[in-house]
């Protein structure tokens, strides 16, 4: 059985600048998860996950040019199960997304 957490907007997070972040597949997850995420262009950008009291808990950063993208989460980058926030910061915007992990 597999649980939707109902907050969880299925289209895509975005922001005024056209920065996309794309609900994780799988959501949720056990082992990893893919981030999927849109750049209107070029940009440096940093996806940080926070856990459910607000810490920062992972930061993964890099130069990417314009189209769609994914990055990998291991279960290794998240302290326990339980619900993260996701941010995707870049110049054009900042999106966020819950996500969890058995």
């Amino acid at each position: 059985m597999i649980l939707q957490d109902s907050s969880v907007p299925e289209s895509p997070a975005k922001s005024e600048g056209g920065v996309e972040l794309l609900q994780n597949s799988p959501n949720p997850f056990i082992e990893m998860t893919q981030l999927w995420f849109r750049l209107p262009a070029l940009a440096n950008i940093a996806l940080r996950i926070f856990d459910a009291m607000g810490r920062e808990i992972s930061c993964k950063t890099g130069v990417f040019a314009s189209g769609e993208h994914h990055l990998v989460l291991h279960r290794a980058d998240l302290r326990e199960p339980g619900f993260y926030t996701c941010r995707l910061e870049t110049p054009f915007g900042t999106v966020s997304r819950k996500l969890m992990m058995y």
